[in-house]
């Protein structure tokens, strides 16, 4: 049996539709890949909720319970060729008498997760937070589907598990109307490296936390890499985190520059912005996220990135090789305040202090034209983020 749903354009729905547009606003943001949401009501309920994303080759379908229970979501992204796969699905079902808030929690729940390898990953939870978790692994290609042209919902509809639907424009349809102060929802777009390059020019000047900050650049030595497999860690957790970055350098010695930023108001005030790994002297064209063995950006969320952890209050860069014994240095370091970094005598290791203190940060790899590694940066978020909302 086909079934029709009625399509009202938002840029999402929360219960209510969040700041609706025309078809012709959203089939616009689709062209150009900006995010918004196609909201698919049936009997004047909404039943399902696309939210699209093209430039984060990104969408999801979430349906809804006659009760407005979401009942499951299908994650679609892109595969690298063009088209989308299928990258996860949640469904909950029942019981019935169970309300909204109380419903995902005591639901059958079952998880499905596809890698492009071919990797299956199914988590089954028949009796929701109050029993057994059983999770199994098999090889299958995930479904598959050319990125659809803006109306042209079934395929991706009928791989979500609503086929037979078909969808025609609003027409005189009654929904709440809210607007949106914030977005409604995110695309899984991960925190961008900005212009790292641009953190190593003298002078600068940048706000941050209300202060104005001066970048200074420093020398600090040279790094003997004798297995080309960089590691960026905290130097006293070598011993449980010295995991190299996929991308591998040719062994040799390599300089370090660090990124000082001085307070402009209190010049005995310093931190550390950012410090780079030159393994060429070219500039980078290019930059992306440094990468440990089992790390998938696929996996990352808005503004998420995979970073190394500092609990001391203290980074390196260092040699996997080199880590073994090299996990006592840390305690000769008198925590890098005075001076705020400094380079090991026999150059196995560079240290400094990392940032604001404790946390997670990543590490860029800049690329020439030629797709050459040139450098690595490790950065200290100093400055945070300004975020793109549309």
């Amino acid at each position: 049996m086909t079934i029709t749903m009625a399509a009202v354009y938002a840029e999402g729905w929360q219960k209510a539709v969040v700041s609706p547009m025309t078809r012709a606003d959203a089939a616009a943001r689709d062209a150009c890949g900006a995010p918004y949401a196609v909201l698919l009501a049936a009997d004047g309920r909404v039943r399902a909720v696309l939210q699209v994303s093209w430039r984060d080759r990104y969408c999801e379908v979430i349906r809804l319970d006659a009760r407005g229970r979401t009942v499951a979501t299908h994650e679609f992204r892109g595969s690298g060729d063009g088209e989308l796969f299928l990258f996860e699905s949640r469904t909950w079902d029942g019981p019935d008498d169970a309300g909204e808030y109380e419903f995902p929690h005591v639901a059958a729940r079952h998880h499905t997760r596809y890698r492009l390898d071919g990797r299956r990953v199914d988590i089954d939870e028949p009796l929701g937070d109050r029993g057994r978790r059983t999770q199994t692994q098999r090889w299958e290609e995930p479904p598959r589907l050319p990125v659809p042209a803006f109306g042209n919902w079934h395929e991706l509809l009928n791989l979500a598990g609503a086929g037979g639907v078909e969808v025609a424009d609003a027409v005189d349809l009654v929904l709440p109307v809210v607007a949106a102060v914030v977005p409604p929802w995110r695309p899984p777009s991960p925190l961008p490296p900005g212009d790292p390059a641009a953190l190593f020019v003298s002078g600068t000047e940048y706000l941050a936390a209300g202060h104005g900050l001066r970048i200074e650049v420093h020398e600090a030595g040279c790094l003997r890499l004798p297995s080309g497999r960089v590691v960026a860690a905290d130097p006293s957790s070598l011993d449980i985190d010295a995991k190299p970055y996929t991308v591998t350098v040719p062994p040799g010695v390599y300089p370090v520059t660090v990124s000082l930023a001085r307070f402009v108001a209190d010049p005995q005030h310093t931190r550390v912005a950012a410090v780079r790994l030159a393994v060429a002297e070219r500039p980078a064209t290019t930059w992306e996220l440094g990468l440990r063995d089992g790390q998938d950006p696929l996996d990352l969320g808005y503004r998420e990135y995979f970073g190394f952890g500092v609990d001391a209050g203290m980074a390196c860069f260092i040699d996997a090789e080199s880590c073994a014994r090299s996990e006592d240095v840390w305690r000769g370091l008198g925590g890098l305040v005075t001076p705020r970094f400094t380079g090991v005598e026999d150059e196995t290791m560079v240290a400094w202090s990392s940032g604001w203190g404790h946390g997670a940060y990543p590490v860029w790899i800049g690329r020439d034209d030629d797709g050459g590694v040139v450098c690595f940066v490790a950065d200290m978020l100093l400055f945070g983020e300004d975020e793109d909302d549309d």
